[in-house]
């Protein structure tokens, strides 16, 4: 009976029966993971002490305080050592007519220093060929030396309608950071420019001939003598050339001066600075007349202007100015003339 069973038992399990049983623990340990497979286990090659990157670039900290490095102190955001740099300082002038930009710069070795090492001052101004050049008026090498004046060339200068004397003006003007203030005679201008702006300011006269148009505002000054006409002119820097009426001892100081025509009347005068810019006009005038031709162009204007656009075109052969109407004509071609009252009229002997 025993052994039936027994053998029964055997040969009736199923495939079940087949699977060997899991193993029994020897010795579990009280707590869990307290042992854990070598598989499962995590490793960790980090060095105590220090930090790792992680794939995200974060830092991660390790639990153990870090080592601690010296840091260099911070620099000062607020005062950095700026060094080798400029400050400008800039004024709006006018003068002779016109407005100038002036440009003062201000080198600095280093934003430390107590003040700058060399300044300089200069403006821009459209040339006559219709170029923007830059005019260099005022050298200081050190903020104790004289400054010097003018820099540039006085082919520059009158490129722009300077001259010398003119340029020492406008430099007096130029704006220092060390609020420094100079007149024209306080800039050092060297042995030859100095004889080459006195050059520029003596006046070549001209018997019987005129400089037309640029008169200076309160022109002309009454009962004075042609000597006294020139000092005024020498004496003021605006004046560049005279016209002087010797029928009736008036002075016109002008400002500028490009056309000359004959008057038996007049002396006219120019300064070096302009001298080689004048044009002598071959216009012979007459009043009360109107010369008779082809006219190509009739505009307002006054009659100094009429004289000026005539002189300096070469189409033009002659002119008539009404002057009650302010008219000017201009014409190509000249036939005759005849009476006319109220009416200048001028008639170039030949082409300019």
């Amino acid at each position: 009976m025993g052994i039936g069973v027994g053998v029964w038992l055997i040969f009736d399990r199923g495939p079940a029966a087949n699977q060997p049983e899991p193993p029994v623990a020897q010795n579990s340990p009280s707590k869990p993971n307290e042992f854990q497979p070598e598989e499962t286990k995590k490793t960790e090659d980090r060095i105590p002490g220090e930090e790792t990157i992680a794939e995200e670039g974060r830092t991660e900290k390790p639990n153990s305080a870090p080592i601690e490095q010296p840091i260099p102190p911070p620099q000062d955001p607020a005062n950095p050592d700026t060094i080798d740099f400029v400050k400008f300082a800039n004024r709006q002038v006018t003068y002779a007519g016109s407005t100038w930009q002036l440009e003062s710069g201000h080198h600095f070795d280093s934003e430390k220093a107590p003040t700058w090492d060399t300044a300089w001052c200069y403006t821009r101004k459209l040339a006559n060929t219709g170029v923007e050049v830059q005019v260099s008026l005022v050298n200081r090498t050190s903020p104790k030396s004289a400054p010097q004046a003018p820099v540039s060339s006085s082919e520059t200068l009158a490129s722009v309608g300077l001259d010398d004397n003119s340029a020492l003006e406008l430099a007096s003007r130029c704006l220092w950071l060390d609020d420094a203030k100079f007149a024209p005679s306080d800039f050092d201008m060297g042995h030859e420019r100095k004889e080459a702006a006195v050059a520029a300011g003596e006046l070549s006269v001209q018997e019987g001939w005129d400089a037309i148009g640029n008169d200076l505002p309160g022109m002309p000054a009454w009962d004075v003598s042609l000597e006294q006409c020139q000092a005024q002119c020498k004496a003021d820097r605006r004046c560049l050339a005279l016209t002087y009426d010797k029928k009736h001892a008036a002075c016109f100081m002008k400002n500028n001066a490009s056309i000359l025509v004959r008057s038996p009347d007049a002396v006219a005068a120019a300064k070096g600075a302009i001298k080689a810019n004048l044009q002598y006009s071959s216009l012979v005038f007459a009043k009360d007349t109107v010369v008779i031709g082809g006219a190509y162009a009739n505009v307002r204007s006054g009659y100094a202007d009429c004289v000026l656009a005539c002189s300096a075109d070469q189409r033009c052969l002659g002119f008539n100015f009404d002057g009650p109407n302010k008219m000017c004509a201009m014409l190509d071609t000249v036939t005759s003339s005849s009476s006319y009252k109220g009416v200048l009229s001028g008639v170039k002997a030949t082409r300019n």
